[in-house]
């Protein structure tokens, strides 16, 4: 049983090194947009933005609708998870087991950095699986294939993430 498996992509064209270049960056943008939604709420009205109700909040969102929905929903929880832990830990500082000067809001990530592809559901067909975007990205950049590792074929995968190197 293999609990993490790390594999350099490779054999991809210039166009599907773009397109995949592109894709973290969308979903770093779309880091930034639930980020900024979260934080405007917590300053204005002094409480947490769950994940349910940020969804709607930014699903109307030009990098939303750009990225495959499955992608920028496992975004928009990455950005929960930091934002209730931010929470646990002024919790914590409150029971005096955290000091206050300690704790940082989450910040927003770099204008021209990257994010991790958190892809939840792959179909794997004729050793390749194709990278899920939406039509409107897919029409201007085209479909991305990647080989797909032999020893994997059979397993049963909870997600994938690719995780962009050196400038993506």
């Amino acid at each position: 049983m293999y609990l993490t498996q790390k594999n350099k992509i490779r054999n991809l064209s210039s166009t599907e090194f773009k397109a995949l270049r592109q894709l973290c960056r969308l979903s770093k943008n779309m880091y930034n947009v639930g980020l900024y939604s979260v934080r405007q709420f917590y300053f204005s009205e002094g409480g947490y933005l769950r994940y349910e109700s940020n969804y709607h909040y930014c699903k109307e969102n030009e990098n939303y609708q750009l990225l495959q929905t499955d992608i920028a929903q496992q975004i928009l929880k990455v950005v929960d998870r930091s934002f209730k832990s931010f929470f646990n830990l002024i919790q914590k500082a409150k029971e005096s087991l955290y000091r206050f000067e300690q704790i940082r809001m989450p910040r927003y990530l770099k204008k021209e950095g990257y994010f991790p592809l958190i892809i939840p559901r792959i179909r794997v067909k004729d050793g390749y699986f194709n990278i899920p975007m939406s039509q409107k990205f897919k029409v201007e950049y085209g479909a991305v294939k990647i080989p797909f590792p032999e020893r994997l074929v059979d397993k049963n995968l909870k997600e994938v993430r690719i995780i962009p190197r050196f400038d993506a």
